[in-house]
C-alpha cells in the first residue's frame, strides 16, 4: 500500500526510523570500540576430538562459526587445536583468553563466563556391550546399577543427570576421548561408555569411527548439554574478548553468514 494514501502516518513513523537507525550506529560503534581495544589477532584453544564441531585436523562447525564472528568485527582468531583437558585447564589459569567448546558447570564459577549464545547442543548418550547388555531404567530415566564402571571423556562437562550418576554409586573412568572410550567398552573393560552424539549426525557415527560396531549399541540417553566459547575472567583480554565475540556473532546471525555456515556442514 502506497504511503501516499496516507501521509501522517508516514511523518509519525520517520522519528520510529531514524531511532533505529541511530541505534544500528550506535551497537556498531560500540562493537568497534572493543575491537579496537582488543589485539588485532588472538589465540584461541579449541579442543582436538569433537567432530563435527572441532576436529583433530584444525576444521569444524564450531571453529567457521568462532573465526566468522571475530572477523565480523575485524579480529583475526587464530585458532590453536589441543586436547580439550589442556585447552580447559589454561582458560581456568588465565593462560589463554579463551577455549572451545565449554558447557557451564560450577566449577567456571568466577573463573570463566561462557558465551550467551550457546553454538550447539548435543545429547549425553550411554552406550552399552552387544554380548554384555545394561539394564534398561524406565522410559526418559538416567540410571546404572551401583558399582556400574562409566567410560568417560577426561574434563569434559557432562549433563546433571549424568553428574547424578556418580552420586549414585557408578565409577567413572576417564579417557582420552569417547572413542578411546568406546573401544575400552568393545575389549570388556568398562561395562558401559558415555559418547556426545548429535541430531544432525547418526547415533552410531562415533561407534564407527572407534571401529567397534560389532561390539557396542546405544543404550539410553541421558540429558543433553550445550557448547560455546568459555573466556577466561582472569586473563587481560578475557571480557573485552567475549564482548566482542557476543557482537560479531549477533553481526554474523543478521547477515546470513551462520547460516551459510550450518548449510556447509549440515546440506
Amino acid at each position: 500500500m502506497s504511503n501516499h494514501v496516507f501521509p501522517q502516518i508516514d511523518r509519525r513513523m520517520r522519528p520510529l526510523r531514524v531511532l533505529l537507525l541511530m541505534c544500528a550506529v550506535h551497537l556498531l560503534a560500540a562493537g568497534s570500540a572493543v575491537a579496537q581495544a582488543l589485539p588485532q589477532t588472538l589465540t584461541i584453544l579449541v579442543e582436538d576430538a569433537a567432530d563435527p564441531w572441532s576436529k583433530s585436523d584444525g576444521t569444524g562447525y564450531s571453529n567457521d562459526v568462532v573465526i566468522a564472528a571475530f572477523k565480523a568485527i575485524g579480529i583475526e582468531a587464530r585458532l590453536k587445536v589441543v586436547p580439550y583437558a589442556r585447552c580447559k585447564h589454561q582458560v581456568l589459569n588465565g593462560d589463554v583468553v579463551a577455549c572451545f567448546n565449554m558447557t557451564w558447570q560450577p566449577e567456571l564459577e568466577g573463573k570463566v563466563r561462557l558465551a550467551e549464545q550457546p553454538i550447539y547442543r548435543v545429547n549425553n548418550d550411554v552406550f552399552e556391550s552387544l554380548d554384555a547388555p545394561l539394564p534398561k531404567p524406565a522410559d526418559g530415566q538416567c540410571s546404572l546399577p551401583p558399582g556400574t564402571l562409566l567410560g568417560i571423556t577426561r574434563d569434559y562437562e557432562y549433563s546433571p543427570q549424568v553428574v547424578a550418576l556418580e552420586t549414585a554409586g557408578t565409577t567413572f573412568e576417564s579417557a582420552q576421548s569417547d572413542l578411546q572410550s568406546l573401544k575400552k567398552l568393545a575389549a570388556h573393560r568398562i561395562q558401559a561408555a558415555l559418547v556426545i552424539t548429535n541430531d544432525l549426525q547418526d547415533k552410531m557415527q562415533r561407534v564407527v569411527q572407534a571401529g567397534t560396531q560389532k561390539a557396542v549399541r546405544f543404550a539410553f540417553n541421558c540429558g543433553t548439554t550445550t557448547g560455546t566459547l568459555g573466556f577466561s575472567l582472569a586473563h587481560p583480554d578475557g571480557l573485552r574478548a567475549l564482548h566482542a565475540y557476543e557482537e560479531g556473532y549477533r553481526q554474523i546471525q543478521a547477515n546470513g553468514v551462520l547460516q551459510q555456515i550450518h548449510a556447509r556442514w549440515f546440506p
